[in-house]
C-alpha cells in the first residue's frame, strides 16, 4: 500500500518514446512496458525523493488532476521497477538491494566487448559482405546451374553420412545464425540470450533481444536482420566456392560440392521461413518494429478472438483494445489476415503433408529398429539417425504446442468461471 506519505524507491530504467507513448523498463531483468509521458515525469518525482503526495500535488499543479498512483505503483512494484522506501529514493541504499539480483536475467556472450561487437558490424565488414553478395549474384548469372534446387538434397551415395554432415552443419549455421543476432545487438549496447523456443509447433532457435527496447527504434534493424545477414553471406561464399570449382579454378572433392549445395539450399528454405510473417520470425519483428507495434503478434490474437466472439453475438470474455493506438490498430486489422491465412495453411500442410509423412517414415523407422542388425547394420542406423535428427525435434514440437493449447483452453475456462 502506498500513501502519501510514503516515498518510492525507482529502479534506474531506460526510455525511448515510441509515438504517443513512451517505453519504459530494465535491461538486466528484461522487463518493458509501455506508458503515457505524464507518467514517466511522475517516476521521476519519486526518483528524484518526492513522496508520493508530494508528486500528487505537482502533478495537480500542472494538469489539474489528481493521479490515482496507488493501482500504478502496484503494477510497477509487480514488473520490479519500483518498491516502497521509507528512507531515501535511492534503491542502492535498500537493504533488499542484494534480493533484486534473483530477478536479473542471466545474459549470454555478456562479455564481448561492444568495440568488438562495434567492429563486427561496423561499416567496413557491411560493405565486404555486401560486395560478397553482388559477387555471388553475378556468379549465379553467369552459372545458373551452381544455384541449387531441391535436388541437392538427393545424395547419390552414403546417405546416410551425407545427411548426418548436412545436420551437423546445419545446426551449427544455426548457431551462427543466433550469434549474428547477439553480437549486432552487442554493439547496441543491449545484451542478449540464447535459447530455444518454438513458432507452433516447429522448434526453433531463437536470441532474446528484449532489451532492444531500450534503444531507438532505428538502431534496432541491425540486430535483428544480423542473423539473415550471415546466413546470406555464408550462402554466397559458397556459392562462390562452387562457382570456381564450375571454373575449374578449383578442385572440390564431389561429396564437399554436394554438400555445399544442399547448404546453399538450406539458406534458401532459411529465407523462406523468415517471409512467414503469420509467427515471429526475424522479418515479422522488423515489419512490427516498422509500424511501431509493440505486441503486434498478442494484440493481432486478441483482435481476432473479438471478431469472432461479435460474430456468434457473445460480448463476455471480449477484451478491450480502445487503448492501443489508432495507427497500431490499423496495422492489426490489415496483419489479422495475414495470421489466419498464414496460420490455416500452416495446419494444413501440418494435417496433410507433415504427419502422413511422418507416420510412414515412422513405420518404416520402427520396423528397421526392431528388427535390429538382423536386417543389416546400415538399416538399422539409417533409421536411428532419421528417428533421432528428424522426427525427435517434430515429435517435441507438436507435443509442446499441444500442451500450450490444452493451459491456454484451462486458463480460458478459469477466466470465464471467475467472470460468471
Amino acid at each position: 500500500m502506498y500513501t502519501s506519505e510514503m516515498k518510492v524507491a525507482v529502479f534506474p530504467f531506460s526510455r525511448q518514446e515510441e509515438g504517443s507513448e513512451v517505453v519504459i523498463g530494465r535491461a538486466d531483468t528484461g522487463v518493458f512496458l509501455s506508458v503515457p509521458p505524464d507518467a514517466v515525469e511522475i517516476l521521476d518525482l519519486l526518483a528524484a525523493g518526492k513522496t508520493v503526495g508530494r508528486a500528487q500535488e505537482i502533478y495537480r499543479a500542472k494538469y489539474g488532476v489528481i493521479p490515482e498512483l496507488e493501482e500504478f505503483l502496484d503494477i510497477l512494484q509487480a514488473k520490479g521497477l519500483v518498491r516502497p522506501s521509507e528512507a531515501t529514493g535511492a534503491y542502492e541504499s535498500s537493504p533488499d538491494a542484494r534480493t533484486d539480483a534473483s530477478q536479473r536475467r542471466r545474459y549470454h556472450f555478456s562479455n564481448i566487448p561492444q568495440s568488438v561487437a562495434r567492429a563486427l558490424f561496423g561499416p567496413v565488414v557491411l560493405t565486404m559482405q555486401g560486395l560478397i553478395v553482388t559477387l555471388a549474384a553475378v556468379a549465379v548469372f553467369r552459372a545458373p546451374t551452381i544455384f541449387p534446387g531441391r535436388s541437392a538434397f538427393v545424395f547419390p551415395h552414403d546417405k546416410t553420412l551425407m545427411m548426418l554432415c548436412l545436420v551437423l552443419m546445419g545446426y551449427a549455421t544455426v548457431f551462427l545464425h543466433e550469434m549474428g543476432h547477439l553480437v549486432a545487438a552487442r554493439a547496441r549496447g543491449v545484451s542478449s540470450r540464447l535459447g530455444i523456443s518454438r513458432r507452433m509447433w516447429v522448434l526453433v532457435a531463437e536470441t532474446d533481444m528484449t532489451g532492444l527496447w531500450s534503444v531507438p527504434r532505428r538502431q534496432r534493424y541491425l540486430p535483428m536482420l544480423a542473423g539473415p545477414m550471415i546466413d546470406v553471406t555464408s550462402a554466397a561464399i559458397m556459392l562462390l566456392v562452387l562457382f570456381a570449382a564450375y571454373r575449374h579454378w578449383i578442385l572440390l572433392p564431389t561429396p564437399v560440392q554436394e554438400l555445399m549445395s544442399a547448404m546453399c539450399f538450406v539458406y534458401m528454405m532459411r529465407l523462406l521461413w523468415q517471409c512467414y510473417f503469420f509467427v515471429r520470425t526475424d522479418f515479422y519483428y522488423v515489419i512490427a518494429n516498422f509500424f511501431g507495434c509493440k505486441s503486434l503478434m498478442r494484440d493481432t490474437e486478441v483482435y481476432v478472438r473479438n471478431q469472432f466472439l461479435r460474430l456468434v453475438s457473445s460480448a463476455r470474455s471480449r477484451v478491450d483494445q480502445s487503448y492501443i493506438p489508432a495507427a497500431e490498430r490499423r496495422v492489426i486489422r490489415a496483419y489479422a489476415w495475414i495470421w489466419m491465412l498464414g496460420r490455416a495453411v500452416a495446419l494444413l500442410s501440418l494435417f496433410f503433408i507433415t504427419i502422413p509423412v511422418m507416420l510412414s517414415y515412422l513405420t518404416t523407422c520402427s520396423k528397421a529398429l526392431l528388427a535390429g542388425f538382423s536386417a543389416g547394420r546400415y538399416a538399422f542406423f539409417d533409421a536411428l539417425f532419421t528417428f533421432t535428427f528428424i522426427f525427435v525435434p517434430i515429435l517435441i514440437g507438436l507435443v509442446w504446442w499441444g500442451g500450450s493449447l490444452v493451459r491456454r483452453r484451462r486458463l480460458d475456462d478459469i477466466r470465464r468461471a471467475y467472470a460468471t
